[in-house]
């Protein structure tokens, strides 16, 4: 499979198949830059979008102990999330704990709930997320090799350019 270096694309148009001018570009095989388009183009502000980037999976180590964290991304972005729901591959006869926590990035500062069985839905998640504000689901005490889930649902904002 070709692989083209990050940030490069391939014209449209070939040589001698077209009008359009051939550039000979990144090791003559046409590729041209892609123009970034500038942060300020961003101006508008779409409302009420349904909440995309909310969903983790993770394996289960032999320690019995995973964490998974999601969280808004990108200037802009703004979360209103309704609930969480997590779960396991054992399902709700699972024996391990799942602690929510809220915090910035890494640091699980404000625990939210404690689910026993480790599989359930979570209703306490905070009102509004900003980016560097994660959701973090540790659960302890799981099947090793079992597949934990974690996906928090609700609205979003996100800029966008048009």
């Amino acid at each position: 499979m070709v692989r083209w270096p990050p940030g490069l694309h391939p014209q449209g148009a070939k040589r001698r198949t077209s009008t359009l001018a051939w550039r000979p570009g990144w090791r003559g095989t046409g590729m041209q830059p892609i123009d970034p388009v500038p942060v300020t183009r961003y101006r508008r502000t779409l409302n009420g979008l349904q909440l995309t980037g909310g969903q983790a999976q993770g394996i289960v180590p032999g320690s019995g102990t995973v964490t998974l964290q999601v969280g808004p991304q990108g200037l802009g972005t703004v979360w209103y999330p309704v609930q969480a729901t997590i779960g396991t591959t054992t399902g709700p006869l699972d024996t391990a704990t799942a602690l929510a926590y809220v915090g910035p990035l890494v640091a699980p500062t404000t625990l939210v709930a404690t689910v026993f069985t480790g599989n359930g839905t979570i209703g306490n998640v905070p009102a509004q997320m900003a980016p560097g504000q994660t959701f973090i689901v540790t659960w302890t005490g799981a099947t090793p090799g079992d597949t934990v889930a974690l996906n928090i649902s609700g609205t979003m904002d996100a800029l966008s350019t048009g």
